[in-house]
């Protein structure tokens, strides 16, 4: 992604776009970076200013009203490069389009005052665990790539429905999961992009899980395909819709544990959380 001439808002990132034939009148729009744009990077762009070609420009969006997500993160380890918190669920890692304000990266931004503040992997809104976020653009990029290039170890704790269908040895479950655009529900299809996963029954109704891969709801759809969904699931087995304000079923998914080399002072770093 371009840097950005304009800092964040609120704890809320600016977003870029392309203006064509006129600069609006709507809201305020800065001039973002482009070899052949006519106006110098960073300059506030005049309302009705005609355009005689595409200009790459920066704005704040629009924040809605949002009701309060009654759950708290914690901060579990942090230095001058990371933080790292036990997410709840309900609460999304950064804004889904729909959530702007109640996520973990704008809450972050809000309580330390850094704009820089960003997570460097996924976690679900409905998972809870642990979420590992950058502080410094400087640093950022070498521990996204840890996770972009699986050189991270993952374990989870899922409570699940129904028999636990392991046994207590680590078992590897290789299955192909395929996504339609615009669909909620990932499915086990042929053809699919191959997934890795690790499950071994710790419990009446638990399962530990380690994933090797990092697909879309691998882990939910993957229990689900053994026959034991997670407890609390809203779109496995049955997509039950989408509720963003319904807390009354949680997902029973927890991110108990990550580990890796950190890329600058070599040391293995590993960082826990509960699993209940």
């Amino acid at each position: 992604m371009p840097e950005a001439p304009i800092p964040a808002r609120d704890g809320i990132s600016p977003q870029r776009l392309i203006l064509r034939g006129v600069v609006p009148d709507d809201r305020s729009y800065w001039a973002g970076e482009a070899g052949d744009s006519p106006f110098p990077f960073g300059r506030l762009l005049v309302p009705g200013t005609v355009l005689d070609r595409p200009v790459p420009a920066w704005f704040h969006p629009p924040v809605p009203e949002e009701p309060a997500i009654p759950f708290a993160h914690s901060v579990v380890f942090e230095d001058l490069d990371l933080i790292v918190v036990d997410k709840p669920g309900f609460v999304p890692s950064t804004s889904n389009g729909r959530i702007v304000r109640e996520t973990i990266q704008t809450r972050l931004r809000l309580s330390y005052g850094e704009d820089e503040i960003v997570p460097v992997h996924r976690l679900d809104r409905l998972t809870s665990g642990i979420l590992v976020c950058s502080r410094r653009r400087e640093t950022r990029g070498a521990y996204q790539r840890l996770f972009q290039d699986r050189r991270v170890d993952k374990t989870y704790v899922a409570r699940v429905v129904g028999d636990v269908r392991v046994g207590e040895e680590w078992e590897l479950v290789e299955l192909p999961l395929h996504k339609e655009r615009g669909e909620r529900q990932v499915r086990v299809l042929d053809g699919g992009v191959d997934t890795r996963t690790w499950l071994r029954r710790i419990g009446e109704d638990e399962v530990e899980v380690r994933p090797v891969t990092g697909h879309t709801h691998q882990i939910r759809v993957v229990l689900s395909h053994l026959g034991m969904p997670v407890l609390g699931d809203d779109t496995y087995p049955a997509d039950r819709g989408l509720a963003l304000y319904d807390f009354s079923s949680p997902l029973h998914l927890r991110a108990v544990s990550v580990g890796f080399r950190d890329p600058f002072s070599g040391q293995r770093r590993v960082f826990h959380v509960h699993a209940g």
